[in-house]
């Protein structure tokens, strides 16, 4: 019986632990200023971490497209990848057009497999084809975005770019202040949704993994209410698991999506 027990044991946090999304670094746009001049060069560090806003790996620049919003689309900047300081740089020209602007960051997914070895890098197929048990294979796809230049006479801070899950501010980030909400609207595939929202910002915790300062849901209408509590850079971040996966690749995939906006 003692025997069956802990068999039961060890197949019961095995179970939990396959079923668990993979614990994938976030991607954050991190600019080197959030106010700029017109014309003026941009330089911006793209971070994956689990850490906030600590860098800890160089994510593969043949995954992402990252540039400025303009137009109603991205114009692609040059990323290039800088592994001694654990980042990818790159650089937007401010545009004249508007004083607010929005620098965004897509990347497609990776594929992990956990199995009894733990997570390994590669889909069901290709990690089974080395002799190894695949209990659960998925993909997470990425998203980011800042904004740069905030105004209280502004409106692009709201605009739409259409990532796929998406954080829009409906609060203009002129306005947010420590001590009021800050209202987003979360957007999957261009519907509101109801998931989870995570909200921190830069210095809160640089000891511990995945520890944010805030946490609500969205609403039916996709909307959610940050709490900002000190003025800085904050991330707003929101996602989603459990989507249909591909037979054979991965068997499910999850979405991440990150915001950037200043507070002062």
């Amino acid at each position: 019986m003692r025997k069956i027990l802990v068999l039961f044991a060890v197949f019961t946090i095995f179970t939990v632990f396959s079923a668990l999304p993979i614990s994938a670094h976030e991607l954050i746009l991190k600019p080197s200023k959030t106010t700029a001049a017109k014309g003026e060069v941009l330089p911006i560090e793209l971070q994956s971490t689990h850490i906030f806003i600590v860098k800890e790996e160089v994510e593969d620049i043949s995954t992402i497209k990252a540039g400025i919003f303009l137009g109603g689309k991205l114009i692609e900047s040059v990323l290039k990848p800088n592994e001694p300081d654990l980042r990818i740089d790159f650089s937007v020209k401010i545009p004249a057009l508007s004083p607010s602007t929005i620098v965004i960051a897509n990347k497609t997914g990776d594929v992990w497999s956990v199995t009894p070895d733990g997570w390994k890098p590669g889909g069901r197929k290709a990690v089974e084809a080395q002799g190894i048990k695949v209990v659960r294979a998925s993909l997470t796809d990425k998203f980011a975005k800042a904004i740069i230049n905030p105004s209280a006479s502004d409106k692009n801070f709201a605009a739409v770019v259409g990532q796929e899950l998406e954080v829009v501010p409906l609060t203009n980030p002129a306005d947010a202040k420590a001590g009021e909400y800050f209202k987003v609207k979360i957007l999957f595939k261009g519907q509101p949704a109801s998931i989870p929202v995570y909200a921190t910002y830069d210095g809160f915790v640089k000891e511990f993994e995945n520890t944010y300062a805030y946490y609500t849901e969205s609403d039916a209408n996709g909307i959610a209410n940050i709490k900002i509590t000190t003025p800085g850079l904050w991330i707003i971040r929101a996602s989603k698991d459990g989507e249909p996966g591909v037979p054979g690749e991965y068997d499910t995939r999850s979405l991440r999506s990150v915001l950037t906006l200043p507070v002062k």
